[in-house]
């Protein structure tokens, strides 16, 4: 068992049901003493602790996941009892306050998500999976899930004993279009806030298009200042989607710059 005492919590993706009956969220975070942009998972539901909290947590290696960045919480996760395992890993004793928050992660900052794939110093023969990134003209879309019901009635974060539901039931998947270094992508947004918006109004299905970007994105703050924290799946390497959007990591633009982004 490993214990750090200084893991950053920075993204939860949206709770997923198991076969089993248990529900995960995957989360992401950071740690000084690893050095490192970890992967943590499968959480519960309940008491995950909150965007930019510190906490000291019980970790283990998760022999399902050979991802370097990969651990899972120690601890019994037996169906029945996975609910409370966040309570008894995690110790929150701080928050990162904003102004220390870009020096902190400079480290995890790159280019390009091919960028990130890349061997780095202190991986050995690893390639990292997870990434911050510093895109331009980052644009929120949605995708329409036909498989989903029109007016879903989800138990997502409801009290236990629900039968909960995944992100598949929304009849709307986001996805955010941006460019890094090496071009252009349009990666899943998993953000677990995004789909408890979406969960919280379901006129959603109502609006028009436009008017769904707007809420949405005016949720999330998207400016050219934002930033993403982005991981690959564990089943498809390739494949990365979006775990967070953060703020406060970069610079300000100046009026030049923001107008030459525009």
């Amino acid at each position: 068992m490993l214990i750090i005492d200084d893991f950053v919590m920075l993204g939860k993706t949206v709770p997923e049901p198991n076969r089993d009956g248990r529900v995960f969220v995957c989360s992401a975070g950071y740690s000084p003493t690893l050095r490192s942009l970890i992967r943590i998972y499968p959480l519960s539901r309940y008491a995950a602790p909150p965007t930019w909290s510190i906490s000291t947590v019980k970790l283990e290696r998760n022999p399902m996941d050979s991802r370097a960045e990969s651990y899972r919480l120690a601890g019994d996760r037996r169906p029945g009892v996975h609910d409370h395992i966040n309570r008894r890993a995690f110790e929150v004793h701080g928050m990162v306050p904003r102004a220390q928050r870009a020096e902190l992660l400079k480290r995890c900052v790159f280019p390009s998500i091919a960028a990130a794939q890349q061997r780095q110093p202190g991986y050995g023969k690893d390639k990292m999976s997870l990434a911050i990134l510093h895109p331009e003209s980052i644009e929120l879309e949605f995708e329409h899930n036909p498989a989903s019901p029109d007016s879903p009635q989800l138990a997502l974060f409801d009290a236990p004993g629900d039968v909960p539901s995944g992100a598949r039931r929304f009849p709307y998947i986001p996805r955010l279009r941006f460019r890094d270094s090496d071009g252009e992508h349009r990666l899943m947004l998993r953000e677990w806030g995004v789909y408890e918006l979406m969960r919280k109004h379901n006129n959603l299905t109502q609006m028009s298009d436009g008017e769904r970007k707007k809420f949405v994105g005016g949720a999330l703050h998207l400016d050219p200042s934002c930033s993403l924290l982005v991981g690959n799946m564990n089943n498809q390497r390739t494949a990365w989607l979006v775990i967070a959007v953060l703020r406060g990591l970069r610079a300000a633009l100046s009026l030049f710059d923001a107008m030459e982004a525009a």
